[in-house]
């Protein structure tokens, strides 16, 4: 008979058991609805007479948007008590709002559409959405990444400030747009909107507080979380790098730099996912250093082959007029610089970043020279305890060696 006030173990299993199936229903619930959302304001931005080219990035927009809704309802699935599921949830429901109120406040205000119902609406509630999506993405996501909890009990002041400011922002909206209604002044909501985007602005303190916090949980965290949080960054990375190489080289209006964003956009939900929902993760930092020697071997290769082609063709424009021997030169040189150029920038990167890893490698070249020369057992058991003991650096090593005479003979060190 069990005491009063304390629930047996059968009633606290089927408790967290229907909590469990309570969080996966509203969190497949939550990314129903941020799709519903999402595919009609597709399917409007094509009733307003997108081309192909538009429908491509549309789609792909879409995609994007609907990659948030998506990692939180599976993180959630698998691990209902971390809040990151339920940020990603939230930041999908606005997504979806803010996709769908662009679609449709513009295509009932443009090409000579009648006013929709509920236009004013739906431009509220989008423009309502971006000081909750933002808070939820630069302060609460870095706060609380990976496990859902922030680093320690201090920096929840972080949280409160920054549910605070965003709630203050929201309310300033509300007034702007009611006041303005109401009132029928521009002036009036235009002020206060210019409060709620100061009010905004002021949230990037917390920001850099969230990414310290971050950056001191990477310092005191074990491997898994190092890894999870080796994932974030390249994922950020890749997002600042392509954001901000449209930017700089590419028009805003190009189809490249629209697909790009769109891109840039889905890298950070998915290298999300991938640090919380894979049991064994992919070896980040081999991901990482590819990266680095592919992004600088093509720019040396690019550097190469541009320098060779107008070198050439100004040292050939007296002799020959539109000759093709620049190029093929030019592409010849770079096809057999590109092994050497791709071993040495590994070198480098080896040794600047990954240097335990490089004496790693060093001490199992020469180990493998020894095995061709080395007879001796003896010393030859000695060396490789040594390279174990050098590489993996372990707290104990034991070598077994099976002989005729004695079935196992045991050298411990």
């Amino acid at each position: 008979m069990s005491r009063p006030g304390i629930l047996s173990e059968s009633k606290q299993q089927s408790i967290f058991k229907f909590n469990q199936k309570m969080a996966r229903g509203l969190a497949w619930a939550a990314w129903s609805i941020s799709m519903l959302l999402i595919l009609s304001a597709t399917v409007i931005w094509f009733l307003d007479g997108g081309n192909l080219r538009q429908g491509g990035h549309i789609i792909l927009t879409g995609i994007a948007f609907a990659c948030f809704g998506t990692v939180g309802a599976l993180i959630i699935s698998q691990r209902p008590d971390n809040t990151i599921g339920w940020i990603f949830c939230s930041v999908g429901i606005g997504t979806g709002i803010t996709d769908f109120s662009g679609a449709y406040s513009t295509y009932s205000t443009i090409h000579g559409h009648v006013l929709l119902p509920g236009s004013g609406i739906f431009n509220w509630l989008g423009d309502t959405c971006w000081p909750l999506n933002w808070s939820l993405m630069l302060v609460f996501l870095p706060l609380l990444f990976p496990n859902g909890h922030p680093l320690t009990r201090r920096w929840r002041i972080v949280g409160w400030l920054a549910a605070i400011m965003t709630s203050l922002a929201v309310l300033i909206n509300q007034v702007a747009y009611i006041g303005g209604a109401l009132s029928g002044d521009a002036n009036f909501t235009t002020f206060w909107v210019n409060q709620g985007s100061i009010l905004n602005i002021l949230q990037l303190p917390l920001t850099i507080a969230a990414f310290v916090s971050l950056i001191l949980r990477f310092i005191r965290a074990r491997e898994r979380e190092r890894q999870q949080i080796k994932w974030l960054a390249y994922g950020v990375i890749i997002l600042v790098v392509l954001v901000i190489g449209t930017i700089l080289f590419l028009n805003d209006n190009s189809p490249l730099s629209q697909y790009l964003f769109d891109i840039a956009i889905m890298c950070l939900p998915l290298s999300i996912g991938i640090s919380i929902l894979c049991a064994q993760l992919y070896d980040i930092d081999r991901l990482i250093s590819r990266t680095l020697i592919y992004l600088l071997l093509s720019a040396l290769l690019v550097l190469t082959y541009l320098a060779l082609v107008f070198g050439l063709q100004f040292t050939l424009q007296g002799i020959t007029q539109n000759s093709p021997v620049p190029i093929v030169v030019s592409t010849l040189t770079v096809a057999a610089l590109f092994q050497s150029l791709r071993r040495a920038i590994q070198q480098v990167i080896d040794r600047s970043f990954y240097r335990r890893k490089y004496n790693a490698e060093k001490v199992l070249t020469r180990f493998g020279a020894t095995l061709h020369n080395e007879i001796d057992l003896t010393q030859l058991s000695q060396y490789l305890l040594a390279v174990v003991q050098e590489t993996m650096q372990p707290e104990h090593v034991s070598l077994w060696l099976c002989a005729k005479s004695q079935p196992e003979q045991e050298k411990a060190v």
